[in-house]
C-alpha cells in the first residue's frame, strides 16, 4: 500500500466521542519507517465546522464535506445525533452522492444508520450497538442485522458494534492494510486487553456477571469462571448455589437468556481463545478449560467462532506463555 493511506471522517452533533477518537488513535498510531503518519485523516463537517458531542464535547472539523469527496475510508460515527431525522437525511443524502468515491465505507456502532437509509445496506450483513438492532431491523429489513457481532463486512461495506468495538475494526483494518504484527503493535499501546475478532458476541460474559443482580448465581458464575477444570455440571452448581437442580436453571435462564451448560462452554471457549493468543497449545488448552478432549475443543471452538483453534492461534497469537 502507499505509504500515507487517507481516512475521512463524517461529523455531525450529537454524535459519540468515542465513535470518533477510539479508531482514529489507533490508526494514528501507526508510521512509517522514517515516522511519519501512515495515515492522514480528514474531518469533514456537514454544513458546519464545530459539532457538540453527545457527551458536550466539542469537536471541529476542518472543512465543509467537500463536493469532490477524495479519500480511501469514509467512516460515519453513531451517536443520538445520526438519528435526528434532519441529520439523518442530510447524511443520507450526502452518502447516495458519493459514496462511490470511497474504497472502503465504515460505520462505527449506530452510525450504521446512516448508510442503511441511503440504501447502501439492502441485502447486506451488518452490525450496530445491540441495544439498537431490533429498531434498526423494523426500519432497515432489507438489511441482515447480526446483532452479536462486534463487526462486519460486506463488500467494501464495513459496520461495527458498540462504542468500543469501533477499536476493534480500526485494528481489523490496520491489518488489512499494514500486517498483523502492526495491528498487534498498535492494540499492545493501546493497552487493549485482547483483541478481539469480528465473530466476538458485544455483550461480553464477564460484563453478564457484573451485572447480574442475583447474588447466588453472581457467586457460583465467578466460581466457575475461576474452576473452569472442576464438575460444571447443572447439579454441581446448583448444589452450590443452594438451590435444586430445576430452580438453578430456572433462575438462570431468567438471569442469563441461556442455559447453564451453555453459559459454562461459552465461557471456556472464551478463555480458551485468550489462551490461544498467549501461545498456549490446543491440548493444553483443552485440560485447562476443562474440556475432556482436544477434538472436543477444537470442534466447540470452530462452531462458536467461525476458526479452527489452530488458524485462531496463527492469526491472533501474541507469543509464547
Amino acid at each position: 500500500m502507499p505509504t500515507n493511506h487517507s481516512i475521512a471522517v463524517l461529523l455531525f452533533d450529537k454524535m459519540n466521542a468515542i465513535d470518533v477518537a477510539g479508531p482514529v488513535e489507533a490508526f494514528s498510531i501507526v508510521k512509517n519507517d522514517d515516522g511519519s503518519n501512515r495515515y492522514s485523516i480528514q474531518f469533514w463537517g456537514l454544513e458546519k465546522l464545530v459539532f457538540q458531542t453527545e457527551s458536550g464535547l466539542k469537536i471541529c472539523a476542518e472543512s465543509i464535506a467537500p463536493v469532490e469527496p477524495v479519500a480511501h475510508t469514509l467512516i460515519i460515527p453513531g451517536g443520538a445525533g445520526v438519528r435526528h431525522p434532519e441529520t439523518l437525511s442530510s447524511l443520507a443524502q450526502w452518502l447516495t452522492k458519493y459514496q462511490h468515491k470511497f474504497t472502503r465505507i465504515v460505520s462505527i456502532c449506530t452510525g450504521a444508520y446512516a448508510l442503511a437509509e441511503a440504501g447502501l445496506l439492502n441485502g447486506r450483513d451488518v452490525t450496530t450497538h445491540w441495544a439498537h438492532a431490533d429498531d434498526f431491523q423494523k426500519r432497515f429489513p432489507c438489511a441482515r442485522v447480526n446483532a452479536n457481532a462486534l463487526f462486519l463486512r460486506d463488500e467494501k461495506f464495513y459496520s461495527s458494534g458498540g462504542v468500543t468495538a469501533g477499536i476493534d475494526l480500526a485494528l481489523e483494518l490496520i491489518q488489512e492494510d499494514v500486517g498483523q504484527a502492526e495491528a498487534m503493535a498498535v492494540a499492545r499501546e493501546m493497552v487493549v486487553f485482547l483483541r478481539r475478532p469480528g465473530a466476538q458476541t458485544q455483550f461480553s460474559l464477564p460484563l453478564q456477571m457484573q451485572s447480574v443482580t442475583d447474588e447466588r448465581l453472581g457467586d457460583v458464575c465467578r466460581w466457575a469462571a475461576s474452576n473452569l477444570q472442576e464438575d460444571l455440571s447443572i447439579e454441581k452448581m446448583a448444589d452450590r448455589a443452594c438451590l435444586s437442580a430445576r430452580q438453578f436453571s430456572r433462575r438462570f435462564r431468567r438471569s442469563f437468556r441461556v442455559s447453564p451448560a451453555a453459559y459454562i462452554k461459552n465461557i471456556r471457549l472464551d478463555h480458551g481463545r485468550s489462551l490461544l493468543s498467549k501461545g498456549a497449545s490446543i491440548a493444553q488448552v483443552a485440560t485447562m478449560v476443562g474440556f475432556a478432549s482436544p477434538d472436543g475443543f477444537q470442534r466447540a471452538f470452530t462452531k462458536r467462532f467461525g476458526v479452527r483453534p489452530s488458524a485462531y492461534q496463527k492469526h491472533f497469537s501474541e507469543g509464547d506463555m
